[in-house]
This record gives C-alpha cells, sequence and structure tokens, in this order.
C-alpha cells in the first residue's frame, strides 16, 4: 500500500540532494556486505526501495526518455524531459512463479515518488544520454575502497563509463547523502523510538529466561521467534515487516569477553555474567541495545565492582550528550571514569555510534564523524565496553540516545541499576 507521505518524504530527499549536485548522478545499493542487514541504505534513504539491485539516476538538469524512432519532421527528437529514473531488473518467469511476482513497475514508482522507472535493460540507453551533456558524475561509494584488493564490479563500471566518457569527472555521492541522514526527522525518530520500545520488551524476556543450565541459543531461538511474531503487527502499523537489524550477540562467562561473539551454543555455568547485543529495525531504522546479567539472578562483589562502574561511564557519557557536544567527548568520559578505577587498560573500542538506517549509521567519514557536532535529532548509542579476558568477564551496556534541543533523551531499554537487574533476573 502506498503511503503518500513517505513518498514526499523521499521526492523531498532527492530534490535537496539535487540542488547539492551538478551533472547526474548513479546511486546503487553498492558497498554490500556479508551480512545481508547491514548493506548501506543510501538508496533505501532516497527511495524506500530495499531492492539491493536498483539503481536511481537523478539529472538535475533532465535527460530526454522515450524518443521518438522518427529521423525528420514534426515528430523528430520527440520525448517526455524527467529527473529521476528507477532501474530495476525484470523478473524471470520461473522467480515469478516460484516465488511470487514483485510489485509492478508503476506501483514502485509511485510509491518511491519518481518520474519514470525502467528495466535495467535500458540503462545503458538513458545514461549515454544523460551524461552526453554533462561533465560530472556521482557515484554512490558509501565504504573506503581498499587499495591492495582486486577492482569491484562497481568500480569496473566506473572505469568502463571512464574510457568512453573521458571528459567527465567523478564524484562520491555518499558523503552528501550519509550528511543527511546525520539528523533525523519526525518520523525516523518515531520509527527509532518504537525499535528501541520493541527490543526492550524482547530483551526483557531474554533476561529473564536464560539462567544455568541453560544454552546461549536459547536467548537466540526467543530473539528469532519475538521479531517474527511482531512482524505483522509492525506491518500494520506501516513500519514495515524488516524487524531484523542485526544479528544477536549472546554470550556467557568467557564469552563476554568476545566483542563480536556470535556462535551464541555454548552451556551457561552457574556464576557466568550474560551478555546480549542485538538490534530491531521498524521501517528499517535500527536500534542497538547491550545487557550484561548474571545468569543467576545476583551479581558477585568483583561482577558488581565492574559492573557499576560500566554504568558509572554510561551515566558520564550520556550527560555530555548536547547540541554541539560529540561522540568523541563522550568517550572521554568513559576513558576518565575507566581511567578513576585503573581499568582503562581494559577498555575496548568506541563508546558509541549514530543509529539509522544503518545499526552503525552512516559512518563514511569515520573517525571524523566522532567530531561532528550533535544537532537536534542526532541519534546515537553509547557502549562503553569492559573487557578482562583473564577473569572471563566482558561487561558492556549500551543505550539509545536522542539529542533535544536543550539537552538528550534516553531511549527505551530493559533495566541496568544493579538491583532492577538483579529483580528482573530473580531465580528464586
Amino acid at each position: 500500500m502506498m503511503n503518500n507521505t513517505l513518498t514526499e518524504r523521499y521526492r523531498s530527499r532527492r530534490q535537496r540532494l539535487m540542488e547539492q549536485i551538478g551533472g547526474a548522478a548513479l546511486i546503487g545499493a553498492s558497498g554490500l556486505s556479508p551480512d545481508k542487514m547491514l548493506w548501506d541504505k543510501n538508496l533505501r534513504y532516497l527511495t524506500g526501495l530495499t531492492d539491493k539491485n536498483a539503481l536511481l539516476l537523478l539529472v538535475p538538469d533532465g535527460v530526454m526518455v522515450e524518443t521518438q524512432e522518427t529521423l525528420s519532421g514534426p515528430e523528430l527528437g520527440k520525448g517526455r524531459r524527467v529527473h529521476e529514473i528507477l532501474f530495476l531488473a525484470e523478473p524471470h518467469e520461473e522467480d515469478a512463479f516460484m516465488e511470487g511476482g514483485g510489485p509492478a513497475f508503476e506501483e514502485v514508482r509511485q510509491a518511491a515518488g519518481v518520474d519514470r522507472v525502467f528495466a535495467m535493460s535500458e540503462l545503458d540507453d538513458v545514461l549515454e544520454r544523460a551524461l552526453l551533456n554533462t561533465d560530472t558524475l556521482w557515484l554512490n561509494t558509501p565504504h573506503v575502497p581498499k587499495l591492495g584488493e582486486p577492482l569491484t564490479h562497481d568500480l569496473l563500471f566506473v572505469n568502463r563509463i571512464r574510457e568512453r566518457f573521458y571528459w567527465l569527472s567523478f564524484k562520491n555521492i555518499a558523503t552528501a547523502i550519509h550528511q543527511m541522514r546525520y539528523v533525523k526527522d519526525d518520523y525516523e525518530i518515531a520509527c527509532l523510538r518504537r525499535a528501541f520500545e520493541i527490543q526492550t520488551a524482547i530483551f526483557e524476556k531474554i533476561m529473564q529466561a536464560l539462567k544455568p543450565g541453560e544454552n546461549e541459543s536459547l536467548g537466540q531461538a526467543i530473539f528469532d521467534y519475538e521479531v517474527k511474531i511482531r512482524a505483522a503487527d509492525n506491518v500494520s502499523h506501516g513500519m514495515g515487516d524488516d524487524l531484523y537489524a542485526a544479528s544477536i550477540i549472546v554470550g556467557a562467562g568467557r564469552n563476554t569477553a568476545l566483542p563480536h561473539y556470535l556462535a551464541n551454543n555454548q552451556p551457561i555455568q552457574d556464576g557466568d555474567l550474560v551478555l546480549i547485543d542485538s538490534g530491531v529495525a521498524v521501517d528499517g531504522y535500527s536500534s542497538d541495545i547491550t545487557r550484561t546479567f548474571p545468569a543467576n539472578g545476583r551479581f558477585t562483589p568483583r561482577q558488581r565492582e565492574l559492573y557499576s562502574v560500566v554504568l558509572e561511564a554510561e551515566y558520564a557519557a550520556i550527560e555530555t550528550m548536547k547540541p554541539g557536544s560529540t561522540i568523541i567527548t563522550a568517550h572521554q568520559a568513559v576513558h576518565n571514569v575507566f581511567k578513576r578505577y585503573g581499568l582503562d587498560g581494559y577498555s575496548f573500542g568506541n563508546c558509541g555510534h549514530p543509529v539509522g538506517l544503518n545499526i552503525h549509521d552512516a559512518t563514511m567519514r569515520y573517525p571524523d564523524d566522532r567530531e561532528q557536532p550533535f544537532e537536534p535529532g542526532v541519534v546515537v548509542v553509547i557502549e562503553p565496553f569492559l573487557m578482562l579476558p583473564h577473569e572471563n568477564k566482558g561487561i558492556r551496556i549500551e543505550d539509545g540516545v536522542l539529542i533535544t534541543e536543550d539537552g538528550h533523551e534516553v531511549l527505551a531499554g530493559p533495566p541496568k541499576e544493579v538491583e532492577a537487574v538483579e529483580e528482573l533476573c530473580r531465580r528464586d
């Protein structure tokens, strides 16, 4: 079903982008990650499409399409000048039979609000005409290319154009789109609020269920089940059905000290800490929450000591968050707390990152983005992490923070105070 408000939002974003560029722009879902949920969402931001094979052509000065074949007379050169064209792969008959047909081109055109939707087979012809009278082509490269690796399909495509349209200047449009994505509008914030609320409810169930004698895999099973049963309700609210934002981490004991542990298949022992980390997505907008809790419902004195330091560090970082501040300022606040307790040598990674259409959102300019001043509408997660593998302990606490006009707002999350965590995880 078409959402006219969303359609206008996509159209407005493209218009803002075209006002910033000259020439033409060809935008696809470049920079694909091995994790199918982590591909860059610049194309989705501009069109709403999740088709990773689609391409969007923007031509601020317009390009003639649907031209007549007539070579003389009043029909010579007749056609339509358009500015926004989506190119989609034509479905194979066998795919349509086995999986059902996708939306018709006209449905896609109306939902995205573009001028035209053509089959991918028409790309070369239209692109040639768009490039003939321009001097700049913008392409979407959201991740830094690696000099020592073979050329990707995207870069081979660039070379093919360069060899023929030798006068063109090539520029990367990803940074401009990421800059637009940095500050969220009201709809994006509503989606993020809902995502954090959904994840909070799911994580509380996992925290209550995981106990000594269970397996880490139970946490993943609960997460998968709860995400799937919420999909229909999410659709009914017009917020999409793709609730998965990232794979879940469920680590117990020594696995809590592994930053990206994903096996999720080891038994949970009495006395273990358990760390869970994941995100859910509402219309593509991703939450990201981490909680660490005692499997038996009671922190040991050492666990309580370390956990309290991480919690203090998170509060110190969040306290810095307001318009004009930065992620690096929050990171320094975390470092200062860890250093005060002689634990700075056990800190891992950055203390936070933006969230949005990607769970690590629009970070083309890293590490420079850590120094970009916050504005109202920016949403960042704060996640101080202590790793003590020699003690079989890792403790991370992570919450979403919305920058407001006069400060910040912490988004929904499960209990994190020591007593509240123990109350939620009581085993008697």
